[in-house]
Formats: structure tokens, C-alpha cells, sequence
């Protein structure tokens, strides 16, 4: 087959449907479909001349129009005083050879026009929201083929018209909920400086700089988590761990030890284990190891087939007391790992100090970017 015969297989309507639906698909705005259908919609049918009417509460607007002379492009007429309206009362196709034997032609809007025959289709069947006409120069008769390709660009036309709605509602959507993160992210920091100004007007000096460096380090790892979730970056283990418990490193001794691969985890996981760690952290600071000078925390961590089994061990604390534990924040961590992990935990206070053991399922990715550096490496 020749270069020119492709061109004109091409060019054939069902070709030319075929191309029109596949713009229409991916149109983002009911301007860019009117513009599609404007430019496709006569070559469908062989006409001189087609129109685009929407439907606008009790009138037919005509908002775009391709013809060989103007028609009614930018005019309303009521719905019942044109054919387009019946075509959309209806709900059906409408087909008028020759428009001076028909009554549901107003002719005298015709009189100037060189419309002689009509074919007009309703978008969206079910209820109407617009309708495409096609007119001829001559009385003619479009056929059954003809009509069955018009109908289907304003089904396609009904189908993109939609697509573009839900579009706009998600763009809305997206829109309020940036609005409300935004709104939530001021009074997140109004929050921390709140209690920085009270630490400063309550405490004294020493405990207030000790306090007031914890909460700004507080606000450093919500900002960090909150970055690489809008940036639905994968967030590293270790770094987690790191900024989650430095509000409670000391400077003058080694209070942390921390063991184990790099594990990136998705944002969401990372939030759920940021908060497991913090309270685990919080608790210690009230009742455990970090509440006096001699106490160490390890935080291990490995890789175990399809899953990531991390240990908080608390040591040199003060002295236990098992019936604590139900007072110590277990709930929310259970419900944090149970839930949000999908894992599972054990949580136990022993004469040496509490233990915790957080085991969850990781992605794949993450398991193929840690296990290069997983060998050797167990929990302590």
C-alpha cells in the first residue's frame, strides 16, 4: 500500500472518530473539548456547517460553531424555539432533510442562513447538557452510518465533558486540602513557640534553655517528616531515628546506640515509626532510663526475610516496676505498630529496664536497597 493510500485510510470517518475520541480523552478543560469537537465534527458527516449548544437552564446557548457562513454563534434561544432544544427535551437524535417541511424548525432564523438540513444529536443522553448539530448547504438525508458516528462524538463529548468535572472537583478538592495542611502547619509551629514563650516565663533560666532546645528540635523533625511526606520521599531509618530522638540527647554523654542497616521506608511508615520511637523516648524521659544521668537506650534494627524487627532496650535505668506499663503509653504504641504498621509488638518491663520489640512487613524496594548492608548485623 502507497504512502497516499495510508493517508487516505486515514482520513476515512471512522479514522477521523477514532482520532477525535482519543483527543477528547485526554482533554483537561470543557474549552478544550468544544475546540476538539469544533475541529473534528464536520469532516465526521461531510457537512458545511456545525454547531456547539449548551444547554443553559432554560435556554440553548450556542457557544462555537465550523461553517461554510455564520449561523448563531454566541446567541440563546428559549429551549422549546429550537431544534437543539427538542433534541435535548427528548433526548434523542433529530434528523431534518430538508428544514422548510418540518415545524420544529423556527424558519425564520433559518431565512438568512444557508442551512437547508439538520441533524442535531443531545450530549449526554440520559440528561442533556448540550447538543452538536450538523447542517447542510442542500435538503439531505445523513445516513445510518452517518448518524451512528455522530452520536458517538457526543457520547465521547458527554464522556471528556465529565472527565473534565471530576478533574476540576479533585483540583477543588486538592486545593482545600493543601489549604487546611497549610493551616494546620501554622498552628503545628504557633504551637512550639507557645510553649517556648512559657518555658521562658516560668522556668528558671537553666531548665528553660534545656527545655526550649528540646522543643525546637521537636519542631526541626516535624518539619523534616512533613517536607518528605508532601514530597512523598522515602525517608532512611537511621535518620529517622536520629532526628526523632535528638530533643533528648545529652551533650555530655553518650545516652544512644544505635545498630542497623539503611532501611528507606515510605513517608506514611516512617510517620507511624517516628511516633513510636517518640513515645517510647517520652516514656523513658518520665520513667525510664533517660530519667537519670546513668541511663542508655540501643536501638537495633534488621532486615528479616520481608520484614524489619526493631528492638528498644532501656538499661542502668531506675528501678522497674512491671504494672507501669499500662500507664507508659503501650496503648498508643500498640495501636500505632497494630494499625498503622500492620505489625506487631512486645512490650515488656523487666527488672533491667524496659524492652521493646517492634516487628513490621517492608516493600520491596526497601528490602532490595537494604539488603546489601544487612549481613552481619542482628539485634542486641
Amino acid at each position: 500500500m502507497s504512502e497516499g493510500q495510508n493517508r487516505d485510510r486515514r482520513r476515512t470517518p471512522l479514522g477521523q472518530l477514532t482520532q477525535a475520541v482519543a483527543r477528547l480523552a485526554g482533554a483537561k478543560t470543557a474549552d478544550e473539548v468544544v475546540d476538539i469537537v469544533r475541529a473534528t465534527a464536520r469532516a465526521l458527516v461531510g457537512c458545511e456547517g456545525i454547531a456547539i449548544i449548551r444547554r443553559d437552564g432554560d435556554l440553548c446557548h450556542y457557544i462555537e460553531e465550523d461553517a461554510i457562513g455564520p449561523l448563531w454563534k454566541g446567541q440563546k434561544f428559549p429551549m422549546s424555539a429550537c431544534i437543539s432544544g427538542w433534541a435535548m427535551l427528548n433526548r434523542q437524535t433529530v434528523v431534518v432533510p430538508d428544514i422548510a417541511l418540518d415545524p420544529r424548525i423556527p424558519y425564520e432564523l433559518y431565512e438568512e442562513t444557508f442551512v437547508r438540513a439538520v441533524l442535531m444529536t443531545p450530549v449526554r443522553r440520559d440528561d442533556p447538557i448540550a447538543a452538536i448539530g450538523a447542517y447542510w448547504a442542500a435538503t439531505y438525508e445523513p445516513s445510518e452510518e452517518e448518524i451512528e458516528v455522530f452520536e458517538a462524538l457526543a457520547s465521547a463529548t458527554a464522556t471528556a465533558l465529565e472527565n473534565v468535572r471530576l478533574i476540576s472537583a479533585l483540583k477543588d478538592a486538592v486545593s482545600e486540602a493543601e489549604l487546611v495542611r497549610d493551616e494546620l502547619r501554622h498552628r503545628v509551629k504557633n504551637a512550639y513557640m507557645g510553649a517556648q514563650s512559657l518555658a521562658r516565663l516560668t522556668l528558671p533560666s537553666e531548665l528553660g534553655v534545656e527545655f526550649n532546645g528540646r522543643i525546637s528540635a521537636l519542631a526541626r523533625v516535624h518539619e523534616l517528616l512533613d517536607e518528605k511526606i508532601e514530597d512523598n520521599a522515602r525517608i532512611d531509618l537511621r535518620s529517622l531515628i536520629e532526628i526523632e530522638l535528638e530533643p533528648y540527647m545529652m551533650p555530655d554523654r553518650q545516652t544512644f546506640s544505635l545498630t542497623g542497616t539503611s532501611v528507606p521506608l515510605q513517608p506514611m511508615r516512617a510517620t507511624a515509626l517516628g511516633l513510636v520511637i517518640n513515645e517510647l523516648a517520652t516514656n523513658a524521659l518520665k520513667h525510664g532510663a533517660l530519667s537519670v544521668p546513668s541511663g542508655r537506650v540501643e536501638v537495633a534494627w534488621m532486615v528479616v526475610g520481608s520484614e524489619l524487627n526493631l528492638l528498644w532496650a532501656e538499661m542502668n535505668g531506675p528501678p522497674v516496676v512491671e504494672s507501669a506499663l499500662p500507664n507508659q503509653g503501650s496503648g498508643l504504641i500498640k495501636r500505632l505498630v497494630e494499625r498503622q504498621l500492620n505489625g506487631r509488638i512486645d512490650h515488656v518491663l523487666l527488672h533491667a529496664g524496659a524492652r521493646c520489640q517492634v516487628t513490621f512487613p517492608i516493600e520491596a524496594g526497601s528490602l532490595r536497597e537494604s539488603v546489601a548492608s544487612s549481613r552481619g548485623v542482628g539485634l542486641r
